[in-house]
């Protein structure tokens, strides 16, 4: 899977669970913080979105290594992408 594939998923099921919540969809780019631009956004979400690119990409993501060091105010997509990567990079070595 490509980094621009797993960025499509990320953004689908960001978009996704605000639909399913019944939240208006902003754009939704690299550079969005979850917790500070999208409406009710918060750690049961963070984790509701990571359940859903599991279930997408076939793959078990672990809260703590997806999420680890950083303030859920502070993660963008972007960084979520890249922590999703190069776990599931390493995870296939």
């Amino acid at each position: 899977m490509t980094i621009q594939e797993l960025e499509y998923i990320v953004i689908q099921s960001l978009r996704d669970n605000l639909e399913l919540s019944g939240e208006s969809i902003p754009d939704i780019t690299n550079s969005t913080k979850p917790a500070c631009d999208l409406a009710g956004f918060d750690s049961l979400r963070a984790i509701e979105v990571l359940m859903s690119i599991e279930e997408k990409i076939e793959c078990e993501l672990p809260p703590e290594k997806i999420f680890s060091n950083i303030n859920l105010e502070d993660i963008t997509v972007s960084s979520m992408v890249k922590s999703i990567y190069q776990f599931t990079k390493e995870k296939t070595k």
